[in-house]
């Protein structure tokens, strides 16, 4: 099986959704959680980013560029934040730099108060 490291960009079928406001259908998502828990947990934590991109929407959007295998720049969608089963990527497509994900674990603090 694959290892995930945080900040991995990776593909991910969200499929089926269980409601509208659920984010579906395959996209490429960015993960989150510690890579050390990613090794022994069956599940990973991402947040999901979609290509309809709304600018100034810090801290609960991060725009991420595209690069490698992401073929579009696009907006990582934190108040989405998944803990999805290993077996939904079905590949890592890029991961992101070390800026990004600072801004993105800051938008993960603001949208769960935490500090």
């Amino acid at each position: 099986m694959m290892s995930y490291k945080k900040g991995d960009t990776v593909l991910v079928n969200f499929n089926p959704q269980k409601q509208k406001v659920e984010v579906g259908k395959v996209r490429p998502a960015i993960v989150v959680s510690d890579t050390t828990l990613n090794d022994i947990l069956d599940f990973i934590t991402v947040v999901p980013l979609t290509t309809n991109l709304i600018n100034d929407a810090l801290p609960l959007r991060v725009r991420i560029p595209k690069k490698d295998n992401l073929h579009r720049d696009s907006d990582a969608m934190i108040e989405n934040i998944r803990a999805i089963s290993k077996n939904r990527v079905s590949e890592k497509i890029s991961s992101i730099k070390k800026d990004e994900l600072t801004m993105i674990n800051d938008g993960l603090k603001a949208l769960l108060k935490l500090k």
